[in-house]
């Protein structure tokens, strides 16, 4: 749950604009025994998107130059912070309202065009865009909302390409993982909205529960050429499997799922 997460912002600390979609639950659940096909998104100091079909069977099929990286370079220029992980404790007491332009600065808290255009008035409009119209754009901001609002347009932009991907390949799981996400219970809670927002809850955003050493082991069971055998059956089961169309890697997908997964 949520709730429990170390990280996550206490309620009487957040803005008033978090408040509408920091309530998403940040899935963390093990792949079931067929959960293929779906998307992984590993978000790194950049982002790779591939999709995976089966065991051993996966493609990368798109990325982006946008990613941890991005965030913490921009934030090393930004702000003092020394680490990633302070910068995201900064980024948590941050409010990004004063540097986003947001759709009811343009039309208006109570406007009918918003209604119209089944918008909400703080939804984001323009990252960074509040500063365009300000003579001196430093006045009143804190390195907190600096912070806050560049992880904000990040993780949008992971989010919105995942997204399209998993559109454009038919995919309707999108699971999330890297270090960017460690601790960045932020970054999850916004990109599990967004997945569920742009797809009109068709997509579902999935988190691992040691997000940031998938790589690592992927890389270490493929370094090592590790093969997973298949679990002995009763001969009842066989008969079963020889008339069914079960697929013959399922065995070894349900163990690899728990490797992956449940680590």
């Amino acid at each position: 749950e949520n709730s429990s997460h170390p990280n996550e912002i206490p309620e009487e600390r957040r803005p008033l604009v978090d408040q509408w979609w920091t309530s998403k639950k940040v899935q963390r659940e093990p792949v079931t025994s067929d959960p293929y096909p779906y998307l992984l998104v590993s978000i790194g100091t950049g982002v790779s998107i591939l999709r995976v079909d089966g065991p051993r069977k996966h493609e990368r099929i798109s990325g982006s130059t946008i990613g941890g990286g991005t965030y913490w370079g921009l934030c090393r220029l930004l702000t003092g912070s020394d680490s990633f992980s302070a910068v995201l404790d900064l980024a948590s007491k941050g409010d990004p309202t004063k540097i986003d332009m947001m759709v009811g600065d343009i039309y208006g808290e109570g406007s009918n065009a918003l209604e119209k255009l089944g918008l909400k008035s703080d939804i984001v409009a323009s990252s960074f865009g509040k500063l365009v119209t300000k003579q001196n754009p430093s006045e009143g901001i804190k390195e907190e909302d600096l912070a806050r609002a560049l992880l904000l347009m990040v993780t949008n932009n992971i989010g919105q390409v995942a997204h399209l991907n998993a559109k454009l390949y038919k995919t309707s799981r999108i699971y999330f993982v890297g270090t960017f996400l460690q601790h960045n219970i932020i970054s999850q809670q916004r990109l599990a909205y967004s997945i569920d927002y742009w797809s009109q809850g068709k997509m579902e955003a999935l988190f691992l529960e040691h997000e940031a050493y998938f790589g690592a082991l992927g890389a270490f069971l493929l370094n090592h050429g590790i093969e997973h055998k298949k679990q002995a059956v009763s001969p009842s089961k066989s008969r079963k499997r020889r008339h069914s169309k079960a697929n013959p890697t399922h065995q070894r997908s349900k163990s690899m799922g728990s490797i992956q997964f449940q680590l």
